[in-house]
């Protein structure tokens, strides 16, 4: 509600809690002094009511942990996910909603647990541990001469629309750092489908498609030409100059 607005409701409302408890007529001086206490007590309470605002809720997107299957291969490499670079507009503490006519709104109670490209990185991260059966470096420390895929991302569009969908659309590295292996550069859009315009299966919807982004980076990370799906539309890669040599951090 706007600041102009919510402020003549607050004095409406004073007012007619003042008017409600006002003496109608001469009585002994106890029962005034009761009223005056009753008036107070009234314009306090719909102050308070009138100033309170709506609870804050914070989400991520990172998915819950899923325990990895018995006999599950471990990767013979780490992962180094750094981080997820972001446009201003869309690096807000608060959740910024497309709506069908083109405007965002700035949602101050629906809010990121952690900066946006930290909440990136992290499930980036998450999602690739789980996809390769890798450790991230930012949890083990690499030895020396440690084989390593290198992840670099950059997102240029991170959109929620309200009752339509969630897209990410990002540029991403993967290179090996001390190991044999092809690097690419590649830029792909995610879109996700959104049932309702709830909050929350606005976040989940941004959630797969993290996960459906870090699936084609496992893909390049294999070996393997990273593919279109359903979701996921491939606009190009690239093959990027061998730099095998480079040291891990």
């Amino acid at each position: 509600m706007p600041m102009k607005s919510r402020l003549s409701r607050c004095v409406r409302i004073a007012t007619q809690s003042r008017m409600s408890v006002a003496p109608t007529g001469q009585g002994p001086a106890g029962a005034s002094r009761s009223q005056a206490v009753l008036a107070v007590l009234a314009l306090s309470g719909a102050l308070a009511a009138c100033g309170s605002s709506p609870p804050v809720h914070y989400y991520t997107l990172q998915t819950p942990a899923a325990a990895q299957a018995p006999g599950a291969p471990t990767a013979s490499f780490l992962i180094e996910v750094q981080p997820v670079s972001i446009s201003t507009q869309a690096d807000q503490p608060q959740l910024m909603v497309r709506t069908g006519d083109g405007s965002v709104s700035a949602l101050y109670s629906e809010r990121w647990s952690s900066p946006l490209g930290d909440e990136l990185r992290g499930a980036l991260s998450d999602a690739l541990k789980r996809e390769l059966g890798a450790l991230d470096v930012q949890v083990v420390k690499p030895a020396p001469g440690a084989p390593v895929w290198r992840v670099q991302t950059d997102v240029q569009r991170f959109e929620l629309v309200s009752g339509s969908m969630a897209q990410l659309d990002a540029t991403w590295r993967v290179r090996p750092v001390n190991m044999k292996g092809s690097g690419l550069l590649c830029r792909s859009v995610v879109t996700e489908p959104v049932g309702d315009s709830a909050v929350p299966s606005l976040i989940a919807a941004q959630q797969r498609a993290v996960v459906s982004l870090a699936g084609v980076m496992a893909t390049a990370i294999r070996g393997q030409t990273p593919a279109g799906t359903a979701s996921v539309q491939m606009m190009g890669c690239s093959a990027l100059k061998d730099q095998t040599g480079d040291g891990a951090g």
